[in-house]
């Protein structure tokens, strides 16, 4: 048959690519656009925010916080204190020995106390103040620092800034190591403690040598280890009165700074629970743990960034030109998930922070967008099928087949498209379906061919008659060589009397009539050619003689058997009774299915599918396993790891096998053995595989093989058997294209099988 144009074939083509290209072109600068700009940065936030707590873990020992808490407020008085207050804890602290210290209190306003504190500081030598870079500054200025008074400065180990730096939602994530304004550079209070661990912090990269500007140098991603409250913390009042034993100190990296909620230095952190606050100090702690740890997550830079958000997105619009909408839904999907698994992964185990927001909602817009396409164009589609069938289409002038107009219904304009498109497409099936079903139920080959003789349309039977020669640049000339009929306008001349039959080369008898095709005008457009098989009336004979044979004789005695039996006086409760009336039923069904099934086989069309050989053979000897158990016969077959590849039906591949390995097994001795090999060989020059069948039987004499393939014969008058089972094993073998046949062995019987081997794709 022709190919069929189905409806919806207009959306296709060079539309298609063009509507394809234009959402591939929106959706890439979609994405390009969220990647590289800050507007997807609030759900890449949440993203990460929920990765850092998946990061839980202990804090390190080797911190201690010491906290400004309300307990000290309490017992110390409102804050702030006296200068005296901080050298005694100081001093302490200096007795206890700590590799480090980080106080995080500003000291920018001077006090009478201020030598007291400042002697304590250098006693310690170890002490870091904070300071603070404030943008703008006063009186203009772009920028001021407030730092400590010049003797405490002097007396502090070294001046760091504490500048938090807050993302858009409030919350702190990262922390800048630097402050940068001009040629001036302040680490983070929290750099020496790191350096007096051992690690050593990459400097600042060299920035504008610009007075004007402030900026925050080498952000650092801090990764939180969980929920405030994590690090150790003894109370300020507790240090101070010497309360805390010394060793507990002793080289410890110890942060000094508030807790207590009225003091204010509190701030949102991607660890907190929601609405919770963390100290300053703490986050301080976190910062120095992640320095020791070696760093925080790193950002991938924004070239990779695009260019991994745009892969997914590639991906998926590569998929809408090449899969139906269900896999590109759930490509989408599958992608999307992807996507952010991969995002968990390299952040959990490489500590990579890929911001996937904008993979994601690409992927998420793209399969939207195009669908939306798509159904724009199916509409104007419909719409313009709709007005070009009202002006063209005629009704179709066949009882039965002209449907009913629907009246209208009220809807969008889509469903009033296509309720009409379905009408008239129904319309067109129905004649479509029509013309096809009758050319392809004829019972005999017929073809469609141009005046020239060039063949426009065949049906199945036309294509199983002429098999490969039946190409789509077919004509009738060479056909009718195929059929050995040098001349072919004779039969398609509309003056010819009748020209006889064909004796096709394969023995079929083929009788040819045909018919003028013209157009509404008259003007001729070709032949209908068809083919007749008068070879199927022999055949008919043939299956008439075969069954007046059963019915008159093979069918007819066991049912006088059976017939016997029960009119005679045995009695019968006897088991012996009821097994000989079992058996001569099932003799006579067997013969009916043998009967069914060699005809099936010799008129009914096969399919071909590729199938394993071996793999057959090892179902049809499943399928006997029962019988050759019971009566304690070996099936061996090849051991399946090769293949062997034919093209043919699979089922009755499977029961001329079964026929095969059954007809072993009952002449075959109880507890012998059926030995199946497959083996590579030629045939007549073309590839073929072999199959034994060799049983311990006691083998064939001459005049049993002789009949031993035809209807109704048995082995040497042994009747154990329909007589039909080896029939349809030929007849299926040469349909196939192979061969059955009988080897004289030594001992018992062999049958060889052999069948075209599957080589390739055929065209």
């Amino acid at each position: 048959m022709p190919a069929r144009r189905w409806p919806g074939a207009g959306l296709t083509g060079r539309r298609a690519l063009i509507e394809w290209a234009l959402v591939a072109a929106v959706t890439t600068l979609l994405v390009g656009w969220l990647a590289l700009s800050p507007v997807a940065d609030r759900a890449d936030n949440l993203i990460y925010d929920g990765l850092i707590r998946l990061q839980d873990g202990p804090a390190d020992p080797s911190i201690v916080i010491i906290a400004i808490d309300d307990r000290s407020l309490n017992e110390l008085g409102r804050w702030p204190w006296s200068r005296t207050v901080h050298a005694g804890l100081i001093d302490r602290l200096d007795q206890a020995r700590p590799r480090a210290v980080a106080y995080d209190v500003l000291f920018t306003e001077p006090e009478a106390a201020d030598d007291e504190l400042a002697a304590a500081l250098a006693r310690a030598g170890n002490v870091h103040l904070p300071l603070l870079v404030d943008a703008p500054g006063q009186n203009g200025a772009a920028w001021q620092v407030d730092t400590p008074g010049p003797d405490l400065a002097r007396a502090a180990a070294s001046l760091g800034h504490v500048n938090m730096v807050v993302d858009s939602d409030g919350v702190i994530r990262r922390a800048p190591l630097y402050m940068q304004a001009g040629d001036q550079t302040w680490p983070q209070l929290i750099m020496p403690l790191a350096e007096a661990a051992g690690v050593a912090p990459a400097p600042p990269l060299p920035g504008p040598n610009s007075g004007e500007e402030l900026i925050a140098a080498s952000p650092e991603a801090i990764a939180y280890r969980g929920p405030p409250g994590r690090y150790r913390t003894l109370s300020f009042v507790d240090v101070l009165r010497g309360e805390v034993p010394a060793d507990f100190l002793k080289d410890k990296l110890v942060l000094i700074g508030a807790t207590a909620p009225g003091l204010g230095d509190r701030y949102a952190t991607p660890a907190a629970p929601h609405g919770e606050l963390s100290p300053g100090v703490e986050i301080q702690a976190a910062l120095l743990q992640t320095l020791l740890e070696g760093g925080g997550p790193r950002t991938v830079s924004p070239s990779w960034v695009l260019a991994l958000s745009l892969l997914p997105l590639a991906l998926l619009v590569g998929g809408f030109l090449t899969l139906r909408p269900l896999a590109n839904m759930v490509l989408g999907a599958s992608l999307i998930l992807l996507t952010l698994v991969l995002t968990a992964v390299a952040f959990l185990t490489m500590g990579l922070w890929f911001p996937p927001a904008a993979a994601v909602a690409g992927l998420a817009l793209a399969y939207p967008f195009w669908s939306w396409r798509r159904l724009a164009a199916a509409s104007a589609y419909m719409q313009s099928e709709v007005e070009t069938f009202q002006r063209d289409a005629a009704p179709i002038p066949i009882a039965g087949l002209t449907p009913a107009v629907a009246a209208p219904r009220q809807g969008d304009v889509v469903a009033r498209q296509v309720d009409t498109l379905r009408a008239a497409l129904k319309q067109l099936r129905d004649l479509d379906r029509f013309i096809a079903d009758t050319l392809r139920s004829l019972p005999d080959a017929t073809l469609v061919a141009a005046p020239d003789g060039g063949v426009l349309v065949a049906n199945d039977r036309a294509h199983a008659l002429f098999g490969a020669a039946l190409g789509p640049d077919a004509r009738l000339a060479d056909l009718f060589l195929t059929l050995g009929e040098p001349s072919w306008r004779r039969f398609v001349a509309e003056e010819a009397d009748d020209p006889g039959d064909i004796l096709a080369p394969d023995g079929r008898v083929l009788k040819v009539a045909a018919a003028p095709l013209t157009d509404a005008d008259g003007r001729p457009l070709g032949h209908i050619v068809r083919f007749a098989d008068m070879t199927g009336f022999r055949v008919a004979e043939r299956q008439r003689e075969q069954a007046l044979q059963l019915l008159s004789h093979d069918m007819r005695a066991p049912q006088v058997s059976i017939l016997t039996l029960l009119e005679g006086r045995q009695d019968r409760t006897d088991p012996a009774f009821e097994r000989r009336i079992g058996d001569y039923a099932r003799q006579t069904l067997d013969l009916a299915e043998g009967y069914v099934q060699l005809a099936r086989a010799e008129s009914q069309p096969y399919r071909s599918l590729i199938l394993d050989l071996g793999q057959v053979l090892m179902d049809a000897a499943d399928t006997l396993w029962p019988q050759a158990s019971a009566k304690g016969v070996t099936i061996q077959t090849p051991d399946g790891e090769d293949e062997h590849l034919v093209l043919g039906d699979p089922a009755l591949l499977r029961r001329l096998l079964t026929n095969l390995l059954d007809n072993a097994l009952k002449y075959g001795p109880a507890g012998g053995l059926i030995d199946c090999t497959l083996t590579a060989g030629q045939q007549e020059g073309r590839p073929v595989w072999a199959l034994r069948v060799s049983d311990q039987g006691p083998g064939l004499s001459e005049e049993a093989e002789r009949r031993l393939f035809q209807p109704f014969g048995h082995g040497d008058a042994d009747a154990r058997g329909s007589g039909l089972g080896l029939a349809f094993v030929r007849t299926v073998a040469r349909r196939h294209g192979g061969q059955v046949a009988y080897e004289k062995a030594p001992v018992g019987a062999v049958f060889l099988l052999t069948l075209p081997r599957f080589e390739g794709e055929e065209g």
